[in-house]
Formats: C-alpha cells, structure tokens, sequence
C-alpha cells in the first residue's frame, strides 16, 4: 500500500481519538475573553454532534447571531500573537495551495498562503485546533506557521483555489447576463490562439468580461481601465474625458480576467515582465467595435488599458463643431486652396483627429484623391483611402507618406507630425501641389511654430507652406436634463476676467443620465490662427513668441481662453470645467492700473500712461523695484503704481479725463516723451 494511505490512516485516528477538541477549546477562548455568552456556549457544546465535518462551531455562532466571525479572528490574533489576514485581499498561489489536499483544506478550514524555508504559512479559522494542525503538518511534510483569518474568508479561499469556476459565478450571481459580443477574426496568421482560448473561456470569468465591456460602451467611455492594486482589483471608464470608478472586484479575479483580456488581443499571457499591445474586435447591436488593448507591467500586477474605437460612427461635420464664424470663414479658406498645410494641435484626447475627419468630410468628391496615415484608423469613411500604421513591421509615417507620394494624391492626412523626417516631407508635399493635413502636440496656435522650428523646418519653408494653425481642447458640456443656474466663485471669475452679470452661468446638480455627473458630452473650444502676410514675416526672422501672440491679435485670433469664455457665458460649460482644462496663464504682462496688455520692452502702459517699470529721470536706466535713487547717475526714479490686478484704470499725474478737459474742469496739460543717449541733451531739455 502506498504512503499516503497510511498518512490519512494516522490522520484518521488522531482525529477520532478527540475530534472536537479544537472547537470546545475555541468555545472556552470565546466564553474567557466575554465574546460569547455562557448559555450561548453551553447550547453551543452541546451542538457539537450534530456538526458534519465541513462545518464550523464558527459558522453555526455567526449564523445564530451569537458572535462577528472578523472580531472573533482578531481577537484571536491578538491573543496568540499572530498576524490577521484579509483572505478577500490576498492572491493565492496555486503552486502553493496544491499541497494541501481540498479534503483537509475543507475539514481543517485550513488555506494554504506561501512557502518559505521549508515552512508553510497557512491562513486558519481556529488556530486553537491543535489536532488538524499536527494533522496537516503530518500530511504536507512541512512545519506550519499560521495566520488567523475568518471562517466565511476561509472558505471562499477554498472554494477560488480548488473551484474557481464555482466560485466567480457565485461572486458574479443576480448580474444578469448580456451574452457574449462576438469576437470578430482579425485578419492576422492564427497560431493557438484558439486552443488558449477555449481553455480560458471560464463561463464566469467571460460573463465579467462582458459585463466591464459592455457598461462601458453604454456609457460612452473611450477607455476602460483595469487595474490591479495591493488588496483588490479596481475597473475605472474615461467618460467625456475624465476617469470614473465603476467597480471594484477582489484580488482572486486579478488573474483569470487579465488573461481572458490578454488571450482575447492575441497577447503572450506568459510574459508579465514588459508592455504588449493588441486589439480586441466585437459586434455590439449591430456596430463593431475595436479596442485597442495595451497592458504594462506594474508592482501589483498588470494593468491593462482598453481603448474604445466605434469605426462604424460616422465622423462630425465643421459646422457640428460649434466654430465661430470667423474661425469657420479661416477653415474653409484654407481648405479650398489647391496646396499647402493644415495643422491641428492640442493634447492628447483633445479632439484634434474628429477636427481632421469633419474637414476631410467635406473635401470629399469624385474627382479629388484623399489618403489618409493613421494610426489607429477612428472612423471610417467612405471615398477616402485610408491606411493604418504598424511600426513593427516597418510601416511608419514617414515611408507610408513617402509611398503615398507616389499614388498621386490631391489630398493627404498625416496623423500626426512626430519627428523631423516625417515634418520634412510633409512640408515638402505641400509644396508641390499637394493639401497636407496633420496634428502635432502643442499648446497653442503660436507654440507650434516654435515646435517646427525645433525640428529643424526652416523658417521660410513655415512661412510659405502653412495656411492655418488650430488648436483645440475638450470641455464638458453642462447636463441637459439637470441644468440649473448657478453663480461662481468671485476669484474664478477673476481668473477668467469675467465680470459678474455678464452672462446666464448654469451647473449641472447630477442626475440618472449624465450619472449623477452634471456634464453629459463634451464641447470643443478653438483658437484659430491664419498665417497671413504680417505673420509670414515675422515668421521669417525668426521673432519670439510675444511678438507672434501680438500680431495673431492683431489679425483677429479668438484665443482659447476667449473662446472658452464665450462659451461659459452662453451657459454650454462651467467656469470649474474651463479652469480644469484650459490654461488661463497669461502668456503677456499686463499693466497692474487698467489690465491693458503689455507687450515685451513697454515702458509705460499705452492704456492709462502708468510707468510699467522704476527708471531714472536723468539716465533712462531700469531701475529695481525698491530703489528709489539711480546708482548710475544720482537722479531721481519713477516710482511704479503698486495697484492690484484689474482696479479700474486711473489717470496719470497731471492728467485729467477727456470729460473734464470738455467742462472746463481744470486744464488740460501735455508731456513730450524725450529719448536721446546724450546726456547733455537731455539736460538741455529738462532746464528748457
């Protein structure tokens, strides 16, 4: 006879020899430190009988109401010096768990956690059962070292560890199932994907799936997180821009739902140690849906990152976007000539590839040739040869335009500008007779000069070949179906230079619909910058960004903090919704008396006169905030109007107002503003 009978033979007697020792001295534990009742611990002695043996003394006080199963584990924790483990929490080990047979884990209540040194730490119900444990040590060859846990955690361990399937359905039971979204065959060389997949499809572990799946796409989120942290396993959905939780699910579910997700996007479940990539393919109601399905290693596990693409979506069109008729009118300008360059920029998730796609929508007609590069492909669109970047079969954006050059298009897409090859060539297309469309990441309109510079574009070539530059962010729309108006912080405004009463402020209160959100949707804000005459110059010289910024002014640019004013007044967004998304800083000085904006080397604010600087009277020299003699020359400063930020704008000294020089009240005076580098000169000058 084998080793093992005779093991569970001496197993079987030590047990029947005081089989319910280990439970009357837990009931004496529990009766000494006042937990339970004496009456309740008479009753429940003499219960002690008519226990079977995969029931606890535990479960039939917890079940009576008698005792709480997690303050009966930590007392005995603290009593017998052990740690208190969180069974919910822990991730088993199934290297570990097979050393102990299910039928001693399930008659001992007793779930193996972890091996070292030769010692097997395991997690117990009742560390008072000294007969099981000699009887596991006994069995498994090892010497125990115990963790106190509570009986139900226990026995859900078991149940994950030898009955996994049993085990998700209970967790996942009253969900109601949706049925599973097909998955559509990706034109990709099958290997065993199949066979991983058949024996991964676990009925639960593929009914959570579809469930995280779905709530997603019923949302509208654009991507569905999984992360895995210390305790538990965290599902988050980027909805309209911003990260919400939806679920979180025990640590036991980390392993089954990442390799249901890696197997589905033909990743390597093997390897945990570096970042993959794949995509997902489903039909749902009659559309299909990608995702593109990116994991990475992480200190708690992988994370895995689903990004949401419906490609049977039909794209925006311009005037959907709720652009400014001057905005439009520099679109649809730039648009209608033969050659030259469109640039979209913004961050990441700002909107800029629906922006392209409404364009393109546009130009679309039989008798014009419109490729696009993209990676991935959002949307598609009928009449328009679109083609998809796979950098790791050398399909990259700079040999896919250069191929594309020779189909003979009128019109091309460049998904994104990323690297001085990629900028070369497109600027070189647009030159030759080509209307070049792309992105780039950038903060505004005049930043991405700079950027093309950096990447080595002559300046001339910009000038020459640039019709119009946008960019763009995302803000969310105020819920419908629970607007209400509402009145802002005072500083918020400031910080917006908005005054009160100048417009219908509205607020979201949450609902069922936008989920209890305030915001349902999302809202483009734009700043457009055509590249005229004036720019092009000044292009050419290479001026800096201030310079830029006032000319764009000066030729009209609405910016993106005026354009996302506008739309708060209108009541289309908050006031928290822009200071969250867009950038307010001011990108020139302005004069601390009237607010007017100040450009770079001003001297005295053209708005209300007020000195902008402390100089010398006598020398001109710029002169530090507190000094109030030059230490160039001896003479006298100018002394800086300390008023705070947007105070009503004064009159210098010796000024009155053009009202009161019209009543007579006081005369007017005049100054004359001398700048010569003769000192003498200037000495002439004061004595006359």
């Amino acid at each position: 006879m084998s080793l093992a009978y005779f093991r569970d033979m001496a197993i079987k007697d030590a047990v029947t020899a005081n089989g319910q020792s280990g439970d009357i001295r837990l009931l004496k534990f529990l009766l000494q430190n006042g937990i339970l009742s004496s009456d309740a611990a008479r009753a429940a002695q003499a219960s002690l009988a008519s226990l079977n043996s995969s029931e606890s003394i535990l479960e039939r006080l917890a079940r009576d109401g008698h005792i709480e199963e997690e303050d009966v584990a930590r007392a005995l924790a603290d009593r017998l010096r052990l740690p208190y483990v969180n069974l919910a929490a822990y991730p088993l080990d199934a290297s570990v768990t097979s050393l102990v047979r299910e039928e001693l884990a399930v008659r001992y209540h007793i779930i193996p956690l972890r091996t070292h040194d030769g010692v097997l730490v395991v997690a117990v119900a009742n560390p008072l059962d000294r007969e099981g444990l000699r009887a596991i040590e006994f069995a498994t060859g090892r010497t125990l070292q115990l963790e106190v846990a509570t009986f139900t955690g226990v026995r859900d361990a078991i149940e994950h560890a030898y009955h996994l399937d049993d085990a998700l359905n209970a967790y996942l039971e009253g969900i109601p199932s949706e049925g599973e979204p097909p998955v559509a065959e990706l034109p990709e060389e099958a290997t065993d994907i199949k066979k991983l997949l058949r024996e991964s499809k676990l009925p639960p572990v593929v009914k959570l799936l579809n469930l995280i799946l779905i709530d997603g796409v019923r949302a509208g989120a654009s991507d569905i997180h999984i992360e895995t942290a210390l305790s538990e396993v965290r599902v988050r959905y980027r909805i309209d821009g911003v990260l919400q939780e939806s679920f979180r699910l025990p640590k036991w579910v980390q392993d089954p739902l990442i390799a249901r997700c890696k197997i589905l996007a033909k990743l390597d479940i093997t390897e945990h140690r570096v970042p993959q990539d794949g995509r997902i393919r489903i039909r749902y109601r009659d559309s299909m849906i990608d995702l593109r399905v990116s994991s990475l290693p992480t200190q708690f596990g992988e994370k895995v990152t689903m990004r949401i693409l419906d490609s049977t979506a039909g794209p925006r069109t311009l005037d959907q976007l709720n652009l400014s008729p001057r905005d439009l009118q520099c679109l649809r300008l730039a648009m209608s000539r033969p050659q030259g360059m469109i640039l979209v920029t913004g961050p990441t998730g700002s909107g800029k590839t629906t922006t392209l796609y409404a364009m393109i929508t546009e130009l679309i007609a039989p008798t014009r040739n419109i490729v696009t590069i993209e990676n991935p492909i959002e949307y598609q669109i009928r009449g328009v040869n679109q083609v998809e970047i796979n950098e790791k079969q050398g399909l990259t954006f700079a040999g896919t335009l250069r191929s594309i050059l020779r189909q003979d298009p009128d019109i091309i897409l460049v998904g994104e500008i990323r690297d001085e090859e990629t900028a070369e060539i497109a600027i070189r297309a647009a030159q030759t007779g080509h209307l070049v469309m792309s992105t780039l990441h950038t903060n505004d309109c005049v930043a991405t000069i700079h950027r093309l510079l950096d990447l080595g574009i002559d300046p001339y070539l910009i000038s020459s070949s640039v019709h119009v530059v946008v960019s763009q962010r995302l803000v969310r729309r105020v819920c419908e179906h629970c607007a209400e108006p509402c009145e802002p912080e005072s500083s918020k405004l400031e910080a917006l230079h908005i005054k009160k009463g100048n417009g219908q402020f509205r607020s979201g209160r949450g609902c069922g619909v936008c989920r209890k959100m305030g915001y349902l949707g999302r809202e483009a804000v734009f700043e457009v910058m055509p590249i005229t005459h004036a720019m092009a110059k000044l292009i050419e010289t290479r001026a800096p960004e201030a310079a830029l910024r006032q000319q764009a002014r000066a030729d009209g640019m609405i910016t993106l903090v005026d354009n996302a004013v506008a739309k708060v007044l209108a009541g289309l967004t908050t006031v928290d919704e822009v200071l969250r998304v867009v950038d307010v800083t001011e990108h020139s000085a302005r004069c601390p008396q009237c607010a007017h904006v100040l450009e770079e080397g001003f001297a005295i604010c053209p708005g209300c006169g007020a000195p902008i600087h402390n100089k010398c009277l006598s020398c001109g020299m710029r002169l530090q905030k507190e000094w109030h003699v030059c230490p160039y020359c001896g003479g006298k400063a100018t002394l800086m109007a300390a008023a705070p930020a947007l105070a009503p704008a004064a009159a210098p000294p010796g000024r009155t107002s053009a009202a009161d020089g019209a009543t007579g009240a006081g005369s007017r005076r005049y100054r004359a503003l001398v700048v010569d580098d003769e000192r003498d000169f200037r000495y002439l000058m004061e004595v006359f």
